[in-house]
């Protein structure tokens, strides 16, 4: 059908639905434009629920109008004048019902609920109902309540954006659920959707700066576009704002902006700054699931581990509290069901504490709780890595790679633990399938090549060196790769010669002593490789590996004794370090056996 032009108050009104006469008769009001993605399910959820269907269309050019009808809504028209208000007050002029159910095109009731709700506006004790809107996000769901069903003429929505209800008299608290899915967009819908927020929002902050509800919805709308540095500018006004103890309201704002505030402080690299925002909120409000999950999350990226463990496991048993007994307040939780996220930083807080098996038990049960989330399965993976317990290494990282196909780190993880395996052909392909998306990534081409090295094909390691080096022409570890396959093919003098020209500049670089090193193992010059990794340790003196591949050159020595000292220094830093591990218990049994055949023994 052709769309009128917009002009105020023409309709068109087609059949009503059936009316329930036991109890008032309940009027649904909302506005639309260009919502056919959503409206439908929204229609669905609610057909049976109420006795009419108000929808108040702002310019529509898609089949919103066309769904809209089919489900026996009323649809008005009216021109999008820049006030989400005026619009909706347009929609409750049209009801004719005893109470309003606002909703969103993009939002659904539960169906579980509908009894409740006819039983809650048969009470004539209030003119509002709360209830509990959970909205969709990428990273999980958040929780709200909000005044979503009222008594006609009662109510009137305020603010160009953000609106909010003000009614008479008294509401009632109720766990209705609304299921809201219009914060999980695309990247480009979610773009357009925050930058007309924004500029209603900033309009409305010109016009009223103290608004602290307007404030609040400024500043997350520019974390949501990570613009950190306005969140911090805006984040610091709005926390000084000086607000009454007893406006819990504008108190619940106050606490979305701490929030905000500390997202922001840790995205740019002031965990400090964020930490003792994030403790300011606890004192004003100490059992906030989002104040204490990001609070976990900032001490996590500061490395302390146990205070980190505390705050999330105190996540964990408000999140409990509020599962067994919903408490009602006036805040937006975006941590309601981060209950696995907890779980798998609380796996990253074992690990690295070295509590091995708690970490592996956090993890699980993340997993359990969100099954989805391929972070979850390669945490555990490389945990199993650690372990030697390569097996289940593998199983985990490709339930990882079946959940993320362009995980780069992913594949890495699976080429690793099949080289582990002792399968390198495997290992190839699987790198070789991860530069299918993505050829460029050098790490991925000098895994390849080292694996290509190790399966002594020669032949396939000088093609892919070839494909890769002209992007990389001054790459030291290419260089050195050149030269090891140079020595596999017989040319010991050309490494030799390759690191001396390197040396005779002094490199200011550790890292470059770190690569000569590990080639002068390759071609057996385990005393130059012993001098060059120990240039590297004066630079990084806890690197367990270099300490490993030193002690190695000491066995190959004959010096075991110094290598078994070695080793266990690796291991002191990296208790879990398997190469180590391995290395020892075979020097171990090589001293045992020395000894047994001595004479006198």
């Amino acid at each position: 059908m052709t769309i009128p032009d917009f002009h105020t108050e023409k309709h068109i009104v087609s059949p009503p639905v059936k009316t329930f006469r036991q109890r008032p008769i309940l009027s649904a009001c909302m506005i639309v434009r260009n919502e056919e993605k959503f409206l439908a399910q929204c229609l669905s959820s609610i057909k049976n629920v109420v006795d009419e269907m108000i929808v108040v269309d702002t310019g529509s050019t898609d089949k919103t109008v066309k769904i809209a009808l089919s489900f026996g809504a009323q649809v008005y028209y009216h021109p999008w004048k820049n006030s989400f208000s005026e619009a909706r007050n347009h929609s409750l002029n049209y009801a004719t019902g005893d109470w309003i159910l606002q909703i969103d095109a993009d939002e659904t009731l539960e169906q579980a609920d509908i009894p409740l709700l006819h039983h809650l506006i048969a009470d004539d004790s209030y003119n509002a109902i709360f209830v509990a809107i959970y909205s969709e996000l990428p990273g999980g769901r958040s929780k709200h309540y909000y005044t979503r069903v009222f008594r006609r003429g009662k109510a009137r929505f305020e603010g160009i954006v953000h609106n909010q209800l003000i009614f008479e008299g008294k509401a009632f608290q109720s766990e209705i659920r609304f299921y809201h899915y219009g914060y999980n967009l695309s990247a480009s819908e979610m773009q357009r959707k925050y930058k007309r927020t924004g500029d209603l929002l900033r309009q409305q902050l010109t016009e009223n700066p103290h608004n602290i509800f307007v404030l609040a919805n400024l500043v997350r709308n520019y974390r949501n576009e990570y613009n950190f540095e306005k969140v911090i500018e805006l984040g610091e006004k709005g926390i000084n704002i000086s607000l009454s103890h007893t406006d819990f309201n504008s108190q619940s704002q106050k606490q979305r902006i701490y929030i905000d505030l500390a997202y922001a402080l840790l995205n740019t690299n002031q965990p400090d700054r964020a930490e003792k925002i994030c403790k300011k909120a606890l004192q004003e409000n100490p059992n906030s699931l989002d104040i204490l999950f990001v609070l976990g999350e900032i001490l996590l990226k500061k490395e302390s581990f146990t205070d980190a463990l505390h705050y999330f496991k105190k996540y964990l048993i408000e999140k409990d509290k509020e599962n067994k007994k919903p408490a009602f307040n006036f805040y937006i939780v975006d941590a309601y069901y981060y209950e696995h996220k907890a779980y798998d930083n609380i796996g990253v807080c074992y690990e690295s504490l070295g509590r091995i098996n708690e970490a592996e038990v956090a993890y699980k049960k993340a997993i359990e709780l969100n099954n989805t989330e391929s972070l979850y399965y390669s945490n555990l993976a490389s945990l199993y890595v650690s372990l030697n317990r390569l097996e289940e290494a593998e199983t985990m990282a490709r339930s990882a790679l079946k959940l993320d196909t362009n995980s780069h780190q992913i594949y890495l993880l699976l080429g690793k633990i099949q080289a582990m395996r002792k399968k390198p052909h495997e290992a190839i392909n699987t790198i070789k399938q991860l530069l299918k998306n993505n050829d460029t990534n050098i790490h991925a081409h000098i895994f390849l090549l080292n694996l290509q090295i190790e399966a002594n094909l020669l032949c396939e390691a000088e093609m892919t060196l070839k494909t890769i080096q002209p992007y990389h022409p001054d790459h030291l570890g290419l260089k050195c790769i050149s030269e090891r396959i140079k020595y596999k093919n017989g040319d010991k003098k050309s490494a030799v010669q390759f690191i001396n020209n390197i040396l005779r500049i002094t490199p200011s670089d550790s890292s470059i002593y770190h690569d000569l090193g590990n080639l002068c193992i390759e071609i057996e010059e385990y005393e130059k490789a012993i001098e060059l990794l120990d240039k590297h340790l004066d630079a990084s003196p806890a690197d367990a590996t270099v300490l490993t591949n030193i002690a190695t050159c000491y066995a190959r020595l004959g010096k075991l004794e110094s290598a078994i000292i070695g080793l266990q220094a690796a291991l002191k830093i990296d208790p879990a370090c398997n190469y180590a591990l391995q290395n020892l218990a075979v020097l171990k049994k090589k001293l045992e056996n020395k000894s047994s055949i001595m004479p006198g023994a």
